[in-house]
């Protein structure tokens, strides 16, 4: 089967342009866009896992509903870590609203569109230069990365 996730190679890049900017939305839902970075890093965890897996076992039935189950198991252990942190940091927590939070780690295309669509608000919050504006938008909604986002603007990747 890994001769065949090797045949497929451009799965992986279509499934980011396609699912990275969903997914994300959807966490930053649960995070808070405050927080986007922990969003953006259990999507680029899942996406690294996908490529480590995917090229052992080979692709699996559901490429796109393995991603979100991954994800979504990869959240509700960050919560559980985070949870356990402030437990022993701290002496007031309320485990209760932790575990409703996880309630809210739902892919469906509901939650991915409404998602998406405070994303689409907070990117062009006029706070935000127009710049800041575009490569928001392309980052976190394309799924174009730093560099692509970079030879856009005819700039360097540090500068973005």
């Amino acid at each position: 089967m890994a001769s065949s996730f090797s045949k497929e190679t451009g799965l992986i890049p279509h499934l980011f342009r396609s699912e990275y900017s969903k997914m994300t939305a959807v966490l930053c839902r649960l995070f808070g866009l405050k927080h986007i970075e922990i969003a953006e890093d259990i999507v680029s965890e899942t996406f690294l896992k996908a490529t480590e897996i995917w090229s052992i076992n080979g692709l699996p039935e559901n490429p796109t509903a393995w991603l979100y189950t991954v994800a979504k198991n990869k959240t509700k252990d960050n919560l559980k870590r985070n949870a356990l942190f402030e437990r022993v940091v701290s002496t007031e927590i309320k485990s209760e609203e932790i575990q409703n939070e996880e309630s809210f780690i739902d892919f469906t295309k509901q939650i991915i569109s409404d998602s998406q669509l405070a994303i689409i608000f907070a990117v062009c919050n006029p706070v935000n230069s127009n710049e800041g504006q575009i490569c928001l938008a392309l980052q976190n909604l394309c799924g174009f990365s730093l560099e692509e986002i970079a030879n856009a603007f005819l700039s360097n990747k540090e500068t973005i």
